[in-house]
């Protein structure tokens, strides 16, 4: 990790100057950067020329932190991907400013003010994965076809980096919660110009954690709650709770997510001018997490699975199933090799057909 100390001049390009008497403040530049092999053997391979192809990704990003004479804390965070990696469309030259916030805190909490993910995504506890992500990883990147659809988080689709206001409270004694109110919630207003006609809004936040430490036997709960309204008083309400325990190298973990009383305009694939758009707009869905991990020196290894189901307004439903085993080893400080392999089992739905895939990975990362 790279850290620098900013002058005068570097705290006006952050946006911070408030007066001539302020402590300098310390630049931390993290990221890393991955390259991956990936085999891919699917039915629903929508006509596919080869079975194998390369990947790229990589995150870089800038966090400025002071203290002032009073001891107020404060500072920003501006984070950058490359968005044509993870098969967006690009030419693998594009690069957005995925997070950018800026903060306040000290004793009575933390206040955050910008793009950032809420606390349905910071207080998350979800089945531990290995390698490139275990059933949140990379495989869908390799497929052609539907790789099923699975919710992460509450929050997964919806509220994400939206432009927000967050509070953070102080950690008492192993608990932390959190709130945050975004007016678009959907990701596409977050410059927060030319939005406030979006169909949902609006979007509330709540989330809290426990981490505790019972003589090497740890502990994490984790619960969260996003709402947001829609038109024709058809609200978005996710929920989503999770546990993990630890002992001796091993970890354990289970999650549950589901999606409430959804508006018909999310998360069904297709624009709102097709004729199916109204008739297969998603419902309810809801799934379950569950993954274990094992490290020992440079090694870890791991094995997890979700299964989601999913009820549409015309009366449809389908199901994913998602399996995944996976190894990594740490070669050098922030250098990884990693390998894995996933097994998805996605039904038709109203706007994509069945398609059953596996997709080996292997790859190595860097991390700064």
């Amino acid at each position: 990790m790279k850290k620098v100390l900013l002058g005068t001049s570097a705290i006006v390009g952050f946006g911070l100057l408030a007066s001539p008497a302020f402590a300098q403040l310390e630049l931390a530049i993290t990221g890393s950067t991955q390259f991956e092999f990936g085999y891919v053997d699917e039915d629903e391979d929508g006509g596919a020329e080869r079975d194998h192809d390369f990947r790229q990704d990589g995150v870089i990003q800038f966090n400025a932190d002071g203290v002032a004479d009073n001891g107020l804390e404060y500072g920003a965070e501006i984070e950058m991907d490359d968005i044509s990696a993870g098969g967006s469309g690009g030419d693998g030259d594009d690069i957005e400013i995925d997070e950018q916030y800026l903060y306040i805190g000290g004793g009575f909490g933390q206040i955050r003010l910008g793009d950032k993910e809420g606390p349905v995504a910071n207080f998350m506890v979800a089945a531990p994965t290995v390698a490139s992500g275990g059933y949140d990883g990379n495989y869908s990147a390799y497929t052609v076809g539907s790789a099923g659809s699975y919710l992460y988080d509450a929050d997964d689709g919806l509220n994400s980096d939206s432009t927000k206001i967050h509070y953070l409270t102080p950690n008492f004694g192993g608990f932390q919660a959190g709130i945050s109110y975004a007016p678009t919630p959907t990701g596409e207003g977050k410059d927060g110009i030319g939005d406030r006609s979006n169909e949902l809004g609006d979007a509330i936040e709540i989330g809290g954690a426990y981490n505790g430490d019972f003589g090497g036997f740890d502990l994490t709960l984790g619960a969260g709650y996003v709402t947001a309204s829609g038109d024709a008083g058809d609200d978005y309400n996710g929920y989503d709770a999770g546990v993990s325990v630890g002992f001796g190298g091993f970890t354990f973990g289970v999650g549950y997510v589901a999606l409430t009383d959804t508006p018909a305009t999310v998360d069904n694939g297709l624009d709102s001018t097709d004729p199916l758009f109204a008739s297969t707009g998603l419902d309810e869905q809801e799934t379950w997490q569950v993954g274990a991990a094992y490290t020992t020196g440079p090694w870890t290894v791991g094995a997890s699975a979700a299964f989601d189901e999913r009820d549409f307004e015309d009366g449809s439903d389908a199901g994913t199933d998602i399996y995944t085993v996976g190894a990594e080893y740490a070669l050098a400080p922030g250098l990884t090799v990693y390998s894995d392999v996933s097994f998805v089992d996605a039904e038709a739905t109203p706007y994509e057909a069945d398609n059953e895939a596996t997709v080996f990975i292997i790859g190595t990362s860097v991390a700064f």
